[in-house]
């Protein structure tokens, strides 16, 4: 799955786990939202969820092929089915179940994510800013710092600094905590040269939750640059440990700290 510092896995949890007295599904805000998941399809949809998050897309993919044939008008089900070929590397199958997903749903917000992550993963940074973008107008989206913090990590990966600047502030004025953002105004102000500010970020980043492998590769980057041979070896030793957890089996591979 993507790093906090990349594009988040696109289907959200609390979407997923409608059933959930801690997730309530979201009300809806218009007629786009006017079909609701059937109780067997959500089943799947959970299941494959959790299988996904265990790093097994092919038993994922076997749920969410059931989600789909229980219910063809879910959305939900459609974004499962997605994600699970996207876990398989198969972005083709994923792309035209995300449109479908939009065609069933389109004003949804979580599905509007879903679609501008796998567009920004397939090189169409327009299109998929601008889903994301339409995203946020969703009343219902109960996740907007979600779709903005995707913004941004598009942006900074496609080399628009500024909009991703715009994005990531934005996450941070409303979600002063938000990994994804921290993480991502790290490593932009790394690439401008301002290590300082960049370690700052990064810090606070750190203080939430350990760091992934490609935020301590980061920080080795960001240390080295500030001059400190101390820091940026004790980043190495965890890059080390991490790596070594990852061989062993020990770690799921790098889903990062942030849940959809």
């Amino acid at each position: 799955m993507r790093r906090p510092d990349r594009l988040l896995f696109p289907l959200l949890a609390a979407l997923v786990l409608a059933g959930c007295a801690a997730s309530p599904a979201p009300r809806a805000s218009s007629a786009a939202h006017a079909h609701s998941t059937s109780p067997i399809a959500q089943r799947s949809i959970n299941a494959a969820q959790a299988l996904i998050e265990r790093g097994d897309a092919a038993g994922a993919l076997v749920e969410a092929e059931r989600a789909v044939k229980a219910d063809s008008r879910s959305a939900l089900a459609r974004v499962i089915r997605g994600t699970a070929f996207e876990a398989l590397g198969r972005g083709l199958e994923a792309g035209e179940d995300y449109k479908q997903a939009v065609r069933l749903s389109p004003g949804s917000g979580a599905v509007l994510n879903a679609y501008g992550a796998w567009l920004c993963r397939a090189g169409r940074i327009d299109e998929a800013l601008k889903a994301f973008s339409d995203a946020i107008v969703d009343e219902a989206y109960r996740q907007p710092t979600q779709a903005l913090a995707n913004a941004g990590s598009c942006a900074s990966e496609a080399g628009r600094d500024e909009q991703a600047e715009f994005n990531f502030r934005a996450v941070l004025q409303m979600s002063p905590e938000n990994a994804q953002a921290l993480s991502g105004m790290a490593r932009l102000e790394h690439r401008r040269g301002d290590a300082l500010r960049a370690r700052a970020f990064l810090q606070r980043r750190e203080a939430l939750a350990p760091l992934t492998a490609p935020e301590l590769a980061l920080a080795i980057e960001i240390e080295t640059a500030a001059g400190d041979a101390r820091a940026a070896t004790r980043y190495r030793n965890q890059l080390a440990t991490l790596a070594a957890e990852v061989e062993a089996g020990s770690t799921p591979s790098d889903t990062g700290s942030s849940k959809q």
